[in-house]
């Protein structure tokens, strides 16, 4: 059996930025902000403490760096997932719910944003502002196509129809925080395009909808 090769400097500080950072992702999920502490995150990370600042600086640069890879590979599996999916109200579909979920998964990760970008001007002009602007416009490109499509009433704002779909999440994955139930996911999805396209979100309110409408018929048939 051929022996292994062994790693080169720059592989093995690779491995270690990523073992760090997957530490201080479950710290921080775990305990949030102001009780993740570094020493932890340096024994979970399998580092010393001194070799943990030669990585980042402190823990507001180390959450920074938390957030970064986040917003990085949620844009990225986002992406993938709208590409796999035929069809607008599809991949509106997915999008939902892996935003649902990562936001479930990851509230207490995401929670500390605002904490470090205190200020709306800070913010703007920050990494992370960059970064989420990069995973926003995979919506906004699907969102595009639904009001081209007329899924959305022609009239319909781009930013209206983004802050009813994340504004809507992010409130609703507070209220179901500890549930983590694909069901409660779900059942919220199929309401919440059901708004947003103008559709039925139920075979119960399909009847309504076809009821008022043969009234409606009936009626300018009297007239």
């Amino acid at each position: 059996m051929a022996e292994r090769k062994a790693k080169t400097r720059q592989e093995k500080v690779a491995d270690r930025e990523i073992a760090i950072l997957d530490a201080a992702s479950a710290v921080f999920n775990e305990k949030g902000y102001a009780k993740a502490s570094m020493a932890e995150i340096a024994r979970r990370a399998g580092v010393a403490d001194g070799t943990l600042y030669l990585y980042v600086k402190n823990k507001e640069d180390l959450v920074r760096g938390v957030l970064a890879r986040f917003y990085a590979q949620l844009t990225e599996t986002a992406q993938r997932g709208v590409d796999k999916r035929d069809g607008t109200t599809a991949k509106l579909k997915f999008l939902a719910r892996h935003h649902m979920r990562e936001v479930i998964n990851n509230w207490r990760v995401l929670e500390i944003a605002p904490l470090i970008d205190r200020s709306s001007e800070t913010y703007r002009q920050s990494e992370l502002y960059n970064l989420n602007r990069a995973y926003v416009a995979v919506f906004d490109r699907v969102a595009k196509a639904a009001i081209s499509e007329g899924l959305v009433g022609p009239e319909t704002e781009l930013w209206v129809l983004r802050d009813m779909f994340f504004g809507s999440m992010e409130y609703s994955a507070r209220t179901m925080m500890f549930v983590r139930r694909d069901d409660d996911i779900n059942a919220f999805v199929d309401h919440l395009l059901g708004l947003l396209l103008n559709q039925p979100t139920s075979r119960a309110e399909a009847d309504v909808v076809m009821r008022l409408e043969r009234i409606a018929d009936r009626l300018e048939g009297k007239a």
